[in-house]
């Protein structure tokens, strides 16, 4: 019997989805438990901690509001233990998802430099400034692997 309500209070929350013609409606189960492991282990500064949990709730079904900002998140704290290869991979899936986040831009661009590879750390930190040209962090990234001025290295050495 309890089997039959639960149908029926999804089906019921289905048809008034669909009656609301043309509105988009967003609706989240239950938070991920993961997910919120995740964030606070990352803030108390437990980041191997935080890369568990945050490996395991990008595998759920988290929607692209909240698996976009969660890989950003795994990125950071695989950069910060240092698994480059694997932090330059959460960072790419989490462009594939969504090619305007400019945050994915810039720690992309911050594992690239750690990696030693300055033209494609430059190429991501331009392309998060052009998304959002007002960003201090974007402007600063990019800032950090402009190539030097040789005349103005010329002068100084003069």
């Amino acid at each position: 019997m309890l089997h039959f309500a639960k149908n029926i209070a999804i089906a019921a929350g289905v048809m008034l989805t669909v009656s609301n013609a043309g509105q988009a409606q967003i609706f989240y189960g239950h938070e991920n438990p993961n997910l919120k492991r995740a964030t606070s282990a990352m803030m108390a500064g437990e980041l191997e901690n935080a890369s568990k949990y945050f490996r395991r709730a990008v595998k759920a079904n988290l929607g692209a509001e909240r698996l976009i900002p969660a890989l950003n998140n795994y990125c950071a704290v695989e950069y910060a233990i240092e698994n480059l290869e694997n932090a330059e991979k959460i960072c790419s899936q989490a462009i594939a998802e969504d090619r305007r986040y400019w945050r994915a831009y810039v720690n992309r661009g911050n594992v690239r430099t750690a990696l030693g590879n300055l033209d494609a750390a430059r190429a991501d930190y331009e392309k998060a400034v052009k998304l959002k040209p007002n960003s201090r962090i974007a402007q600063d990234a990019l800032a950090s692997v402009q190539k030097p001025n040789p005349s103005l290295l010329a002068d100084a050495n003069q």
